[in-house]
């Protein structure tokens, strides 16, 4: 008589070993410490008092001011024909027998923290744990690979925040900002910053 044994382990301890030299990265990515994406998150996120860099103004958009090739106000220096009307802070663009305000100009904006990134992440590490040891046990009956199970808490993780950032309420929007939105979500807009949430494997110890 022959007993064949079926040595799944060597298979797991690979799976293992994936899971020991890999991280889940989840949030915002540029390739650009300085880009305009990581600028508004980091806003957002932690605070920020912003005065200019060159000038006097800040420009803030309003309801009227175009939109720009990446989704986002169009820059005031792109937007034909735009003026300062006399004694007033505001750029503005001709219509009919007057102007159209397409900028407020401001000294300074105080943007208050809303750490929707860390709310969503307190918020469900205990949900993330149970599918982590969920995931160990599908892996050692082999159900499930390591990457798979990155991927599942990858995905998870991104519409945990995105689920944060619709029911953010509190501190609310300026009311400029709501008189341009239409509506006091002070992290949705145009839902650019919803759809750039993303995740990454990578490789290497991160704590």
């Amino acid at each position: 008589m022959t007993i064949q044994v079926d040595n799944q382990w060597p298979e797991i301890d690979k799976q293992f070993d994936i899971l020991n030299k890999k991280f889940l990265a989840v949030g915002f990515f540029s390739d650009s410490a300085e880009s305009k994406l990581l600028t508004i998150v980091r806003a957002n996120e932690f605070s920020a008092h912003i005065q200019p860099k060159n000038g006097e103004w800040l420009t803030i958009p309003t309801k009227d001011t175009p939109v720009g090739g990446d989704g986002g106000p169009m820059p005031a220096r792109e937007i034909p024909g735009l003026f300062r009307p006399k004694g007033k802070n505001v750029l503005a663009v001709p219509s009919g027998n007057g102007f159209k305000i397409v900028y407020i100009l401001v000294k300074e904006v105080n943007i208050p923290a809303r750490p929707f990134i860390r709310t969503a992440k307190k918020e469900n590490e205990d949900k993330y744990r149970r599918m982590v040891m969920n995931g160990i046990g599908r892996i050692i009956d082999r159900t499930m690979s390591a990457t798979e199970l990155l991927n599942i808490l990858g995905e998870t993780a991104v519409n945990d925040i995105r689920r944060q950032m619709v029911t953010w309420s509190d501190p609310g929007n300026a009311p400029a900002t709501i008189a341009r939105k239409g509506t006091n979500n002070p992290l949705v807009d145009k839902g650019i910053l919803a759809r750039s949430v993303s995740y990454r494997i990578l490789e290497g110890w991160h704590d």
